[in-house]
């Protein structure tokens, strides 16, 4: 047995969490009309969707030792069956959508923090406030905490880039070079143009690693180490 995406609804997911004995509280509903939304509730939603995100992912590692990737099929095409599928599914579908509504709640929460900015301005008489598309901008952006990762890292070269750095198999980037996170990687090609930008250059990555811990390193992207790409490693979207 199969099940496609859409033929799961919410009241499945509440019937799982029920049979799992885990409060729903936990899976508290909430706005999505976010461009309606005030700065500060928005930012209260981006905290009660991330709370939502890192008990599905646990519950995920610790009850079914899966994650995002791992298959649920055998090689001939038909449901494993070592481990719980249809859970396994039925979360992971969950994670899906509560990433799509992060994305779009980010997208609202730096405009609204960039006209926040941008109001103040407009109130200070003083000659040096910082303007809006450059500055402002990148006030907005460092205010704002990201804890969703988007990529994955994998396949380190002894010795390369990603290896100096200190980047290890499995940590997750949640923030690249500042500015590239969840909702504006654009399936990474934000991280391949600031890379190919940035040769040479220390560039900040923040990641995850072990129980969530948030970890900032420096990668130096170079074409001279000894081995093929600017990283030496492979970034797997999440």
């Amino acid at each position: 047995m199969t099940i496609d995406e859409s033929d799961i609804s919410d009241d499945s997911f509440r019937g799982l969490m029920k049979n799992l004995n885990l409060d729903e509280s936990q899976f508290q509903e909430y706005q999505t009309n976010y461009e309606e939304l005030s700065f500060q509730r928005l930012s209260q939603i981006k905290q009660i969707i991330e709370s939502q995100l890192s008990l599905l992912f646990d519950l995920l590692k610790q009850k079914y030792n899966a994650d995002m990737d791992t298959k649920l099929l055998t090689s001939d095409g038909f449901p494993r069956n070592d481990i719980d599928v249809v859970s396994i599914r039925l979360i992971r579908v969950k994670i899906i959508r509560l990433r799509n509504d992060h994305k779009h709640l980010l997208k609202v929460l730096e405009v609204k923090l960039v006209e926040h900015f941008q109001s103040i301005k407009d109130t200070s008489s003083e000659s040096n406030t910082v303007e809006p598309s450059q500055s402002t901008s990148e006030s907005a952006s460092s205010t704002i905490k990201y804890t969703v990762p988007f990529a994955r890292v994998s396949e380190i070269a002894p010795n390369g880039p990603a290896f100096n750095a200190g980047l290890q198999e499995g940590d997750k980037i949640v923030l690249f070079d500042n500015h590239i996170h969840a909702a504006n990687h654009n399936r990474l090609s934000g991280v391949v143009s600031s890379v190919k930008n940035g040769i040479n250059k220390s560039i900040p990555v923040e990641i995850l690693r072990d129980n969530n811990q948030s970890t900032i390193l420096y990668l130096k992207p170079t074409n001279n180490w000894g081995g093929q790409g600017l990283l030496g490693c492979r970034l797997i979207p999440l």
